[in-house]
């Protein structure tokens, strides 16, 4: 082969292996385009809703706390939605809150976590390995938040849209080494002092359907938790069974990882299952479509899932307002994808978005605190100082455990 032609083949393949990669940095990127709320121009300053009650931060020691988790809601998804929902001046719940702080997410073994172990720092103040469940890498189990509830006669809950097997909920009441471990971790939730559990059966899940044990946990749910619990598998049960209750509830028509009702209505649900009890309550909701929605740069399903959670966060806020010893906390558990707007036209109400991945993020998420002892959310925090501050707050000795 002429030495001439050799070289023009090796300089074609070269261009063609630029092309191919600058093309697969587009699709990696990503651009949405959206319309928005156009404020009133005539306005010095657009008006912001004020449609909602807030607890006031205090000083006083809350009685019970409600923890908020949008899975994978990094400050870039709220700022958007809150943006295209409501208008450049904003107006979602969390926009109200007295105090306001940023979170640091690395894992133990990695500097871009996932949910097993972000939530695992949350729920025992420790930080753990990437895919382990409230399990750190020697192998012990230290005491979750929630299991630290029981221990003291708090009532405690659970409330997620995803599969309630999955990891952020998982690691408040179960252990494992792995987050795939669905039997092991199921089992573990059935069989807790937990009064309220309310998620998904995930039988759509394609991790989950290719375990044969756990979906003959979920089949046999009434044998081995009906002792305990109140088992119920669809919303209208749901809005009338009593404590303790387990709601294992199937997938939302069209969709593989939101169950159940809307989260609003199972928070409320929930909320007046834990009800006034002396001893108080420590409740833990998640909204996963966030997560899930922002891996497939969905932007639609962005918007719905941070809308419904804005919903069901104004119920808790509305109910924490009206007995004002209820401390709320709002955070993620990382940054999924990194979502931006990058362009907008105030005239026309059109805004040009974009995506940074397709995976988790390093980037630090927001917390928003409400209630009496907010104020000890302020700054920048790890995730495990979350854990430590509600045990604090809650007076729970001896977490986490002295290593």
């Amino acid at each position: 082969m002429p030495l001439r032609l050799k070289s023009s083949i090796v300089l074609l393949l070269a261009m063609a292996a630029t092309t191919i990669a600058v093309l697969a940095a587009f699709r990696i990127i990503g651009t949405d385009h959206r319309s928005f709320p156009v404020p009133d121009r005539r306005a010095i300053e657009p008006s912001r809703p004020t449609d909602l009650a807030v607890p006031p931060a205090t000083d006083l020691a809350p009685r019970s706390i409600v923890l908020v988790i949008g899975d994978g809601m990094g400050l870039g998804h709220l700022s958007a939605v809150s943006a295209l929902v409501r208008g450049p001046a904003g107006g979602l719940a969390v926009e109200r809150a007295p105090v306001v702080g940023l979170v640091r997410t690395w894992a133990a073994d990695t500097l871009v976590t996932d949910s097993a172990a972000a939530a695992s720092a949350m729920a025992t103040g420790l930080k753990t390995s990437k895919k382990a469940v409230s399990q750190q890498p020697d192998g012990s189990a230290p005491l979750t938040l929630l299991e630290a509830a029981a221990a003291a006669g708090m009532a405690t809950g659970v409330v997620t849209t995803a599969g309630l097997a999955d990891a952020t909920p998982a690691a408040f009441l179960a252990h494992a080494g792995h987050r795939d471990e669905y039997r092991t971790i199921l089992e573990q939730m059935l069989t807790s002092n937990a009064t309220v559990l309310i998620g998904g059966d995930w039988r759509r899940s394609a991790k989950a359907a290719r375990q044969p044990d756990y979906l003959e946990l979920v089949r046999d749910a009434e044998a081995v938790a009906g002792a305990r619990f109140t088992v119920v598998r669809d919303a209208a049960a749901l809005a009338s069974a009593p404590a303790p209750l387990l709601a294992l509830l199937p997938a939302r028509p069209g969709s593989r990882s939101a169950h159940g009702p809307p989260l609003a209505e199972s928070t409320r649900r929930a909320l007046d299952l834990l009800g006034d009890r002396a001893a108080g309550f420590l409740l833990v909701v998640e909204q996963e479509e966030t997560d899930e929605s922002a891996h497939d740069h969905d932007l639609d399903a962005v918007v719905a899932a941070m809308t419904e959670l804005d919903e069901a966060l104004r119920v808790i806020l509305e109910h924490a307002a009206a007995h004002r010893d209820i401390l709320v906390v709002v955070t993620a558990d990382h940054d999924t994808a990194g979502l931006a707007i990058t362009d907008g036209d105030l005239g026309e109400g059109s805004a040009t978005l974009r995506w940074l991945d397709h995976d988790h993020l390093n980037t630090w998420v927001p917390l928003f605190a409400f209630g009496p002892g907010a104020a000890r959310f302020a700054g920048v925090l790890e995730n495990t100082d979350i854990g430590r501050r509600i045990a604090e707050l809650l007076g729970f000795d001896g977490f986490p455990p002295a290593s």
